[in-house]
Order: C-alpha cells, then structure tokens, then sequence
C-alpha cells in the first residue's frame, strides 16, 4: 500500500481536479433555486452541496473552503428548519459564496505543497513462537523460517526446556516434535493447553511416524495441525500464519455510508491503512442491501444524505435487532448540541465532526469495534461453561453450510452430545454439582478439540460441536476418546465421595445436495438419540441418504462405568 503521504497527495490531487465539475453545479444550484425559491428539494440540495465543501476542504489543507462550505451550509440548514425562502440577501451571500470558493481553489491550483502528514500505520504485532525438537538441524531451520515471516522463536530441545520457557511467558504459538528425549509432545501440547489463556496459541505437531493414530492422537491433545518428517515448510508456515493471524476473528469491516466521493475515498485511505476491511454505500437506497452482504462490525455514517437522512438510517437500522450491538459512529459538519442530541436520540454511538483527523478517527474505530465485540462476546457466551450459545452455535453453522456450498470439497461434521441420566446426577447431588460436571464437560471439549472447531452449549445438558477438515471415520474417533475419558472422570460429591458418568453422542457429516441447515442439524439430533436408544454412552454416525438402513450407523461404545 502506498505510504500516508502518497495516498493523501493523491486525493488531494483528485480534489482539486474535480473541484471545477462540482463549483459549477454548486453555481447551478443557486440559479435554480433563484428560480423557484420555494422549492424545498432546490435548497436541500444546496445545503447537500454547500455540506460537500464544508465536511472536505481542511481535510485536504484548505481551511478556508471548509469555512465558506459551513457558512453556505448553516445558512441553508436554517432556511429549511424555518420553512422560509431564501431571499435576495440570501442568493447574494450564496453568490458570494460561490466566488469565494472559486478564488481559493484558483490559488491552490498552482501550489505544490502537500497536507501535513499524518502518523504511520503502527508496526504490526510480532508473535512469538515456541519450537520444540531435538535435531537441531530443524529447530535452526525452523527458527530461520519464522524469523523470515517477522516473528520470533524461543527454541527448545526437550519437554522441560519447553515447560520452563511456557512457564515464562505463554506463547502465541508452538511447534513441536512427537519423539522427545524426556517425553512427547502430545503431553507437551496438554501442558500448554492446561496453563491459563493456554486455549488461545496456536499448536502444529511434527512428526516422521505419520500414520493415522498419531493424526487422531494429535487432535485429541489439543494441536491444530500435523505434518510429517520431511516437513513441507511452506505449508506449515502458512498454517500457522493463517492460525495466528485469524485468531478465530473474521476480519474487522467497516461500512461509511457517504455520498461524496472524495470523503468515501479519504475515510477508505485512513481505515485501510489500519488493517480494516472498508465497504462504502454511496446511495441509502443500497444500505440494507450492503448491511446483509458486507456485514459490517462498524458503520460510520453521514447524515445529509440524498432522499433521507443519516438519522432515519440509524432509526430504522435499530429497529432490527440482529443490530441492536453495532457501532455506529455519525461523521458530520453539523457541531450544534442539538445535532449530539439528534444523533443519542438516533441511536448513534458517537459523533465526530468532520474534518476529522485521522488519529481520532482511528482511535474511536477501534475503541467502538473493541468494546462491540467484547459485549458480542458476552452475549454469545454461556455463563456457566463459557462455550457458545445455542444462537451463536446455529450461526457458526448457518455459516458453515454456505461455506460447504461455496467449497464442495471440504468436510463439516455436526457433532450433538447429550449427558447420559443427567436428571438423576441433579437429583441425588444437587444442581451445584450438576453445574460442575457441565463445566468438566465443556474444560475437556475445549482442551481436547481444536482452535478452528465451534463447541457450544446447546441446551440444559446438551453440547454441539462443529468439526471441519475431517471424515466421518476420524470424527467419530476422536469424539469416542473424548467420550472414554470424560466416562473416566471422577466427579466430586458430598462427604468426599465421587462420581462417573457419561454421555452420548450423533455425528452428522454436511451432504448440502440432501440437506439444508435444518436437516443437518436433524440427522445429528436422530443418530444421537439411536445412540441413547442402543443403551447411552457410545457415539453413533448419521445414517446417510440412499444408504441401506443397515449397518448405516455404527456405533461406538466407551468402555467406562455410568
């Protein structure tokens, strides 16, 4: 991307090109309203056009054009709110207006001198990554892989030099061998699961065994990824970087509602030049339209607006409650109390007044989407076993279902698990201790899948989990040695005693020719209930379409005690 100077000389360039084309329909403008003064629409889009000068010319380094636009504008707002014609005063002092405005572009025209340039975008984060292995042929290899992508690497040769430098500082990331001098690396990926915060880094294992247990075994301790001995660097770098980087987050969007172009292109400068991922509707007739298809975590939106207002935007975008927690921030010429009023009143977020800098700006952005997504967080969340909730779940799946019609090739399963006579657990022990043994449930899930798997509580004692990238075969696997050792468990009770239990599990893998959203989440729901049917504790594969009803399912029980 271009440097901040560069990208400002180059709007600033447009500007003053497209400032001729927009004086003469601002001098229009004037004459036809002289005409026909009592037309309303005529001033609104002067006011509109005066707004334009208003909200860019110190942006660009004029000053001097922002104050002649505002002067045009506030005179306009005033005529409209009174519902009074202009008179002859009035086009005189739009007239003079006009001149003014053309004298300060004529003088620019022939400067050379570029607006004060604006800060940086800040250096981007460097992760630090931990490397474990005892040929050092590779940890050398490996350190001077992740010092090319411009992170660091803190390297290892055993389980407790990779303990000592975990217990240091918890990684962003760790590669790691299987074969290990003091021991492996599956404990040593359930060490760094088990730390505080230890759910976040992300893991890769490395191995030259490569046969399909290790594979299982790798996911089941909690890693990411698995590549074999010798290892194809190049894709193992892109993993980890695309688990680092997307840090289970879509990109951060923003939407700017505005009609002017060179606003649009300025606010687009700024927000890219951040890392956001910027959307810009130019006409409200498109704004609901650019709401469900950008989904923005952001809107910054101008309030004079062709046919509408900023304000009845917000008014009617608050009505919808799949956006009752998104930022909006209005961006307006308009300083007067009573336009802050309009804009708390509106259901806006903030108001900044344009010209805005680009460090306020920012430093609103991203302290409004920071503060949105940890509510997000918060309503998404389960209080008890913090995994998603059932809405959230449905959601990642809905997105889940249209990523598998977009990419036939990539495999989803909908794992639904339900605790085996969990009514009597609450009955003879009492619901603190049926809320324990939800929380154990949910620990093991978190520790034993993956980063990129979606868990989540669906309902009272019942999980569901959302699995890519791996067969049915593999799924019901790992799901039956998750089941073993939470059957395993000893639970506490009253008096020091303890308890077991179990739970049941259906596996339905994504078929998007056969099933839509509902039907997925049904062939789930039916496996798991043949497997409580066939006597609980066991996992049961959805029976697919078109295939003989037998033998279609094949469960797996869990040798454990209920």
């Amino acid at each position: 991307m271009d440097s901040w100077e560069e990208t400002l000389r180059d709007l600033r360039a447009g500007y003053l090109r497209e400032s001729a084309a927009k004086l003469e329909g601002l001098a229009a403008a004037v004459d036809r309203l002289a005409a026909q003064p009592e037309d309303d629409d005529l001033l609104n889009e002067l006011l509109r056009r005066f707004h334009a000068f208003a909200g860019s010319g110190r942006t660009y380094g004029f000053p001097q054009v922002s104050a002649l636009g505002l002067e045009g504008e506030t005179r306009s707002a005033d005529l409209a709110r009174e519902g009074t014609p202009p008179a002859a005063a009035d086009f005189a002092q739009f007239r003079g207006l006009v001149e003014g405005l053309k004298r300060e572009f004529a003088e620019a025209g022939a400067e050379t001198s570029t607006p004060r340039p604006v800060p940086p975008k800040p250096a981007a984060r460097t992760f630090d990554i931990v490397v474990v292995d005892d040929d050092d042929e590779i940890r050398e290899k490996l350190a001077q892989r992740i010092g090319q992508e411009g992170m660091s690497a803190r390297a290892a040769a055993n389980v407790a030099g990779a303990r000592t430098a975990i217990d240091e500082r918890l990684p962003d990331g760790m590669i790691t061998a299987i074969g290990l001098p003091d021991g492996s690396g599956y404990e040593l990926v359930e060490y760094l699961r088990g730390q505080p915060g230890g759910e976040r880094p992300a893991v890769l294992v490395v191995s030259a065994l490569g046969n399909f247990l290790d594979k299982v075994e790798a996911v089941h301790c909690g890693a990411d990824g698995y590549f074999d001995k010798p290892v194809d660097w190049d894709g193992l770098m892109r993993r980890l970087q695309h688990l680092l980087e997307s840090d289970k987050q879509e990109p951060v969007r923003v939407l700017s509602v505005e009609d002017d172009p060179q606003q649009a292109a300025l606010l687009q400068a700024v927000l890219e030049s951040a890392g956001y991922e910027v959307g810009v509707c130019d006409d409200p007739r498109h704004f609901e339209t650019d709401l469900i298809g950008f989904a923005p975590d952001l809107v910054i939106m101008d309030i004079l607006l062709p046919g509408v207002s900023g304000y009845d935007l917000v008014r009617y975008l608050r009505q919808d409650e799949r956006y009752a927690t998104l930022p909006v921030l209005f961006l307006t010429t308009e300083r007067e109390v009573h336009a802050r009023i309009e804009t708390a009143r509106a259901g806006g977020d903030d108001h900044l007044v344009k010209p805005v800098s680009p460090g306020l700006l920012l430093s609103t952005v991203t302290a409004r989407i920071e503060r949105a997504r940890f509510v997000k967080s918060l309503l998404d969340r389960d209080g008890l076993t913090r995994l998603l909730t059932h809405t959230a779940f449905v959601e990642r799946a809905r997105g889940a279902v249209a990523l598998k019609s977009r990419n036939p090739a990539r495999s989803s399963a909908w794992v639904m698990i339900d605790l085996d006579h969990f009514k009597s657990v609450n009955d003879r022990y009492g619901h603190p201790v049926g809320d324990r043994v939800l929380s154990a449930l949910a620990a093991l899930l978190r520790r034993r899948l993956r980063q990129s798997d979606t868990i989540g509580r669906y309902g009272g004692e019942e999980f569901a989990i959302l699995i890519n990238d791996l067969q049915e075969h593999q799924v019901v696997r790992l799901v039956s040695r998750v089941l073993a050792e939470f059957a395993a468990m000893e639970h506490p009770a009253r008096d020091n005693a303890t308890f077991r239990t179990s739970f049941s599990a259906g596996v339905a893998m994504l078929d998007p020719s056969t099933m839509d959203l509902d039907g997925w989440r049904k062939a789930a729901d039916d496996a798991l209930y043949e497997a409580k049917a066939a006597g609980r504790n066991r996992v049961v594969a959805a029976r697919r379409a078109g295939s003989p009803d037998e033998g279609a399912r094949r469960p797996s029980a869990a040798n454990s005690r209920t």
